[in-house]
């Protein structure tokens, strides 16, 4: 939806993307990567590198590995029959990343960019992981499923990132999790450079701890975060159904997949609690072509939604002024000069369904966007299948021509158009029922 500030006004939009308790879904996904001692990854395991470009403009590979506030305290938190395996992270944690380069004939350092100390520990993954380098456009936020691979001095969380150079050859750089460079990818590139933060246009690590699949590419913690005995997720999942679904949206269910929603819940009760766990995670997609055709995804999708309604309503939040406007629409435009913090706080909390107190402090963070030629993000598109909550500030007036954010309103509501749609475009392929 093309939007423009009158006058000077700093004009605030908020829309369906994300506000939860931290900007990024982070996991530790200590099973995926981790810093070990000894020149031979353990079995199950490979030593994490990076292309970058030798003194002879030739690409060779470097392995990653960790500095700390001193070597000599990375070296004695690990004892001596962890050298040769894996080194736990929390003991370790380093305060930056490097790449491993040849001091003399016969030592290594950890060198990134600035400055380097004798060769401690390097970056390994499992190779039971979905581990993988994503690249990052300008417009994407928040950033899913990063790795903490360790804590800045100042305390702040950070990821493994990577920049690019020229030819596919990169730089090892922190992905801030917090602070004030939140959002960036910190590389020095080239020897003794200072530290330049990309905000857009570079690649960091992102992982699923185990799970084997091929769409786990999503902004989701780990499963395990689900906090219910194995136990108490049959019965957990049959009272959300019975409570949040109407006889309507049965209806619409079992128009369109041609299949009743007790016979879905009955499947789902013969699946195991690890897959169970998936129904109640924030994963985009659940790959299962029996149970989605079944109705699964469009399942969660109005679970989604309807727990968010009931949340709100019993928080008294229908009572906002701007309740019923962005219940129509799914988006509100507000004139910021006008508000103060505790009507922006207001305005998180009606949205988004969450207490007060659950909301992440407001800090406006400064991300200009630069256009990328074949960015997917320019294309209509539907994020995920819970609601997510985006708030942002234009600071100029913005015009057509300067090609903002379209959105379609009332588009975040589950209509049965929108899931059958959703069940098309995902299954890719057409079902009774449907028009």
């Amino acid at each position: 939806m093309p939007s423009s500030s009158s006058s000077s006004h700093l004009v605030l939009v908020l829309w369906l993307s994300v506000i939860f308790p931290s900007f990024f879904f982070q996991t530790n996904a200590r099973n995926c990567l981790s810093w070990g001692f000894g020149e031979k990854a353990p079995g199950g395991q490979r030593d994490l590198q990076i292309s970058v470009s030798g003194d002879d403009s030739i690409a060779m590979e470097k392995t990653v590995c960790a500095l700390y506030e001193s070597s000599e305290s990375a070296a004695g938190s690990c004892t001596e029959e962890e050298e040769e395996g894996e080194c736990s992270l929390a003991a370790q944690k380093p305060i930056d990343v490097g790449l491993v380069v040849t001091a003399d004939g016969n030592s290594y350092e950890c060198f990134n960019g600035e400055t380097s100390e004798p060769l401690s520990t390097v970056a390994r993954v499992d190779l039971g992981c979905n581990t993988r380098w994503r690249f990052l456009t300008y417009d994407v936020w928040p950033i899913g499923s990063v790795i903490i691979a360790g804590s800045t001095a100042e305390g702040y969380n950070f990821g493994v990132c990577r920049c690019p150079v020229e030819d596919k050859n990169y730089e090892i750089g922190r992905l801030y999790l917090a602070g004030p460079k939140m959002g960036g990818c910190g590389c020095k590139q080239g020897s003794g450079k200072e530290e330049k933060v990309l905000i857009g246009e570079y690649e960091y690590l992102q992982a699923d701890e185990g799970k084997g699949h091929l769409f786990q590419d999503v902004a989701s913690n780990s499963n395990a975060e689900v906090a219910m005995s194995d136990k108490d997720l049959y019965p957990a999942l049959q009272k959300l159904i019975a409570d949040h679904l109407s006889e309507e949206d049965r209806s619409t269910l079992e128009r369109i997949t041609d299949t009743q929603v007790s016979v879905l819940e009955e499947e789902l009760m013969k699946q195991d609690p690890s897959f169970l766990r998936k129904i109640f995670s924030h994963e985009r997609y659940i790959p299962h072509p029996t149970l989605n055709n079944k109705g699964l995804h469009l399942l969660r999708c109005l679970l989604a939604e309807k727990i968010a309604d009931s949340r709100r309503r019993q928080r008294g939040y229908h009572k906002h002024p701007d309740y019923e406007t962005f219940m129509r629409d799914g988006i509100l435009a507000k004139n910021f000069s006008e508000l103060s913090s505790e009507d922006i706080q207001g305005i998180m909390a009606m949205v988004s369904g969450f207490d007060i107190n659950e909301l992440p402090p407001i800090r406006w963070v400064d991300r200009p966007v630069k256009h990328l030629a074949g960015d997917a993000q320019y294309q209509m598109h539907v994020d995920t299948f819970h609601a997510a909550y985006k708030i942002w500030i234009y600071m100029n007036e913005t015009t057509v021509d300067q090609g903002p954010l379209n959105f379609v309103r009332g588009s975040h509501r589950n209509t049965p158009g929108k899931l059958e749609w959703v069940i098309l475009s995902s299954q890719k392929t057409k079902l009774r029922g449907t028009s």
